[in-house]
Formats: structure tokens, C-alpha cells, sequence
């Protein structure tokens, strides 16, 4: 046993791979594209290793993607018969590309299930993930619909990440939420690049790639001014409250870095136990250095929603409490 409370998230990459080509991730221009997967017997052996370690408790939710598309296991159901039998709850992240088989066991320990979009149209589909808009449009339909009629209540939600030439495409895809009853969450679109975003932030990236990456991504401007500012001494990043693994079963650092690469490994959850991974997690020279140059400070809070989209959400609440204490005057 750790002594460690539960972990309330998990990211399991039970693949390694993704379809999509999104030039922005670290799968999608190639590093871990093809990747691998993890069978259904070593992963029942890890969860079980992770719940005897205290790792997994009844409210943890282990989210079965972190770089890879779930979706394209060769053997999803057997991953399935895993958590089901273990009672696990999980969560899926998926680009809609392929729809798997949709039954009682799909959805039986299902927590939520998020879209990630890149845009609302083939136009934006073409210059990021590079698959059929109008076939992951589908899929998401059927798999919400499938999901329904198996007696699924809980959330799916699409993730719409926002680039400057998409930004016209977020009503569009909002009233499509609405329409199937998915939460809709916008959010800006980042460097999802390791090297990249070091050499950024290090001043080592040349000019005009700056200069074109910043053509589509929203924030690249804000970075040294966040890095200026980020506080060093007593930080305690965010990332140490989940616990990232590959499928290989290898525990990464954190979500943001490559997970084929040793020096970001801070154990194997099969050989070790997860309290001597735990202890080596903060001392490991990646998360040093990130923690003292103030990335991580930017890193936990790169996820954000469009400012003008918070004002629009601001103002509809507004005028909804308007008009409830109109037809309830009793209601403040």
C-alpha cells in the first residue's frame, strides 16, 4: 500500500497510435503515431496492482487515452471486460474516426465520453487532423445515440479546440452539441510539443516558425510574460494529482511529455511498486527543470476557454436571471 490518498484520475493509454495527423501533438506529426497497445491480461494485471497499491478506489475514473485514440484497440471489448469486471469506473477521449461496438458492456462502467474537434468543417478537418469532417461528424451522432439506447446517463462532452481560423465554426458547433445533448467546451489550441515548446520558451525556436505557428495558435504571445511571473519556490505542480501510463504500462512524469522517450519514466507499474514510483516522480531532473523555469506554472494553465466566449456565457446567464426575476419576482 501507498500512502498516498486514491488517485481520482488515471491516464492509461491503452494505444499508443492515432489515425489523425494533427501537426500540433506529439502523435499526430509521428513521434509515437503507429505506437502500441497494451493486451487486455497485462492491463487487468496493472489496474489490479494499482488498486491493491490504493492507487484506485470507487470514485477514481481512469480515463483509458492520454496520447493515443482509444478506439483503435484490436481488442476494445476485452479491455472492457477489465474494467468491467474489476467495477472500475473510465473515460474515453476519442476523435469520432472509428465507432466501436456500442452494448450494455460499453457503457456499463462508463463515467463520460469527450469529442475532441478541430473545427466544425472539412476546411478546418484539413489543416489539423486531415480525416472526414462529415464522418466524425456521424460517428459522434451514433455513438451518442447508441450509447442512449443502451441506457447511458452520463456526460459526453466535445472538447472544440479553437485556432484563429476556426473561430467562426464555435456557434456552428455549439448548436450541434446542443441539438444531441452534449456539453460543449471550447478552448484554445496549444503547442502540444515538447521540444518545440522548450525551444520556445528558451528562445532557441527560429523566427519564422514562431512566426507561423503563432499564425494559428492564440497565447504563444503570453508565454514569457507567464514564465516572468510564475512563483518557483514551494510550487507543488498539479500533475502530481494524476498518474499517466503508457501502454506498456511505463508511469511518465506527466500528461505533456513523450511517452517513448526513458528519461521521462519514472518506473514500470508491473515491476515496481508504485510508492517507490511515487518518491521518484518529484525528483526526476525533467520535472525539476520545469518546475524552476516556470513552465509548468504555463503548462497547468494553457487549457483555456476564449475570453470572448466567457463574456457571451456571462452575458446569456445574465439575461436568463433577468427574466426569471421577471416572471418570479420573489427570486434574486
Amino acid at each position: 500500500m501507498t500512502s498516498n490518498p486514491p488517485f481520482q484520475t488515471i491516464y492509461f493509454d491503452i494505444v499508443g497510435g492515432c489515425v489523425a495527423r494533427c501537426p500540433y501533438c506529439l502523435t499526430g506529426i509521428g513521434e509515437t503515431r503507429k505506437g502500441g497497445e497494451i493486451t487486455p491480461e497485462r492491463f487487468a494485471e496493472a489496474l489490479r496492482k494499482l488498486r491493491d497499491e490504493g492507487a484506485i478506489d470507487a470514485k477514481t475514473v481512469v480515463s483509458l487515452y492520454n496520447w493515443g485514440e482509444p478506439f483503435l484497440h484490436s481488442d476494445f471489448p476485452g479491455i472492457l471486460r477489465v474494467v468491467n469486471d474489476l467495477g472500475v469506473r473510465y473515460a474515453l477521449s476519442t476523435n469520432a474516426y472509428r465507432v466501436p461496438l456500442i452494448n450494455r458492456d460499453f457503457v456499463r462502467n462508463l463515467d463520460h465520453l469527450i469529442f475532441s474537434m478541430c473545427g466544425f468543417s472539412q476546411a478546418s478537418y484539413d489543416r489539423i487532423q486531415r480525416t472526414r469532417f462529415d464522418a466524425a461528424r456521424e460517428n459522434i451522432t451514433l455513438i451518442v445515440r447508441e450509447c442512449r439506447d443502451q441506457g447511458f446517463r452520463g456526460d459526453f462532452r466535445i472538447f472544440f479546440h479553437v485556432y484563429r481560423f476556426n473561430e467562426n465554426e464555435i456557434g456552428l458547433c455549439k448548436r450541434f452539441a446542443t441539438r444531441h445533448g452534449i456539453l460543449f467546451h471550447p478552448h484554445y489550441a496549444i503547442l502540444n510539443r515538447w521540444d518545440d515548446l522548450r525551444s520556445l520558451v528558451e528562445g532557441r525556436m527560429p523566427p519564422e516558425m514562431v512566426e507561423r505557428i503563432s499564425g494559428e495558435l492564440y497565447g504563444l504571445e503570453e508565454i514569457p510574460g507567464i514564465l516572468a511571473d510564475a512563483p518557483r519556490e514551494g510550487y507543488r505542480c498539479p500533475q502530481y494529482d494524476f498518474l499517466v501510463l503508457t501502454e506498456h504500462a511505463d508511469v511518465v512524469v506527466c500528461c505533456q511529455l513523450p511517452k517513448d522517450r526513458q528519461e521521462f519514466h519514472c518506473g514500470n507499474i508491473l515491476h515496481e511498486s508504485l510508492a517507490d514510483i511515487l518518491k521518484r516522480r518529484p525528483e526526476m531532473p525533467v520535472c525539476r527543470d520545469c518546475i524552476r523555469s516556470g513552465l509548468a506554472i504555463y503548462i497547468n494553465q494553457s487549457i483555456r476557454t476564449p475570453a470572448f466566449y466567457r463574456k457571451e456565457l456571462r452575458q446569456t446567464l445574465l439575461f436568463l436571471r433577468h427574466k426569471l426575476r421577471r416572471a418570479l419576482p420573489g427570486v434574486k
